[in-house]
């Protein structure tokens, strides 16, 4: 392969990870992929570390690393044990999950995009941010990062809704969605955005799918929290469980108990939530 230097500017080579009919771009920068909620690149699949592995684009020069992954990582085929370079054209394959690398205005990539839903800007990190040991949780100071990690996912299950691919939209979002209910249920502090991300998407999941799984998921995300009921997040509650009928009333009575005896916590917090509770009792009968 030959290497040509030009002395006039040139745009930057496209860089491209195409993933489930989506093409992720990748401007020069660090990207870590992973189950972590904190990663530039979510897979949800069980099978995937939190930290998986580390894209490094400089240019049209890409290189991937393991990040002491359980399940390890493949290229074309073969584990990758050591920092190596991806061309494009490669296979990179993470616990089942197969991503392409597409380097360049190719033939072949131009030709395939029409198998493409969507293309996703994917915003890099400085190589400080994902230095962090893969063992660490999410810190709290790391919303920012967060936050453009969860847009994007957003992004992706919104579209695989609209379409009509509502299991697909479910396995992007469970992981996240569960593993930000463990981090409150441990007390770790969940910051303003995620919680909102995961309510919002949670009653959008329960919706569309009719089941109450996604409504009592809310409600148990709510109780780690602490929250009370405010009069918007009430009507969001109240539309889904019209909407879907049958829900565990004792997952309400236990969040309008836990409200009864906190402190600095309105009477009418907790009214709005019994008026779930007999409403979600009334759908049992």
């Amino acid at each position: 392969m030959s290497e040509r230097s030009d002395t006039q500017a040139s745009p930057p080579t496209p860089v491209r990870l195409r993933w489930r009919r989506h093409e992720l771009l990748l401007t020069t920068g660090t990207y870590l992929v992973g189950r972590d909620s904190s990663c530039h690149i979510l897979l949800e699949e069980p099978r995937v570390s939190r930290r998986h592995a580390r894209v490094s684009v400089d240019g049209a020069v890409v290189f991937i690393e393991d990040l002491g992954s359980m399940n390890g990582l493949l290229v074309n085929g073969v584990r990758v044990v050591q920092k190596r370079a991806l061309f494009d054209g490669d296979w990179i394959t993470i616990a089942g999950e197969e991503l392409e690398v597409c380097i360049g205005d190719t033939h072949r990539a131009r030709h395939r995009s029409d198998t493409v839903d969507e293309l996703t800007s994917v915003p890099p990190s400085s190589p400080q941010d994902t230095d962090r040991k893969i063992s660490e949780p999410p810190s709290d100071a790391e919303p920012t990062q967060r936050s453009r990690s969860l847009e994007i996912l957003g992004s992706i299950a919104d579209r695989a809704i609209e379409t009509g691919k509502l299991k697909d939209a479910e396995d992007m979002l469970k992981t996240t969605l569960l593993d930000i209910l463990q981090e409150a249920s441990a007390g770790h502090v969940v910051e303003a955005d995620a919680r909102e991300f995961c309510l919002s998407y949670a009653l959008k999941l329960s919706e569309e799918t009719s089941h109450p799984r996604w409504f009592e998921y809310c409600i148990d995300l709510l109780r780690a929290l602490r929250l009370p009921c405010g009069e918007d997040l009430a009507g969001q509650l109240r539309t889904t469980l019209r909407r879907i009928g049958n829900v565990d009333a004792s997952r309400l009575e236990a969040w309008a108990n836990l409200l009864r005896n906190a402190d600095s916590v309105s009477a009418r917090s907790v009214q709005r939530v019994e008026t779930l509770v007999a409403e979600a009792r009334a759908h049992q009968k």
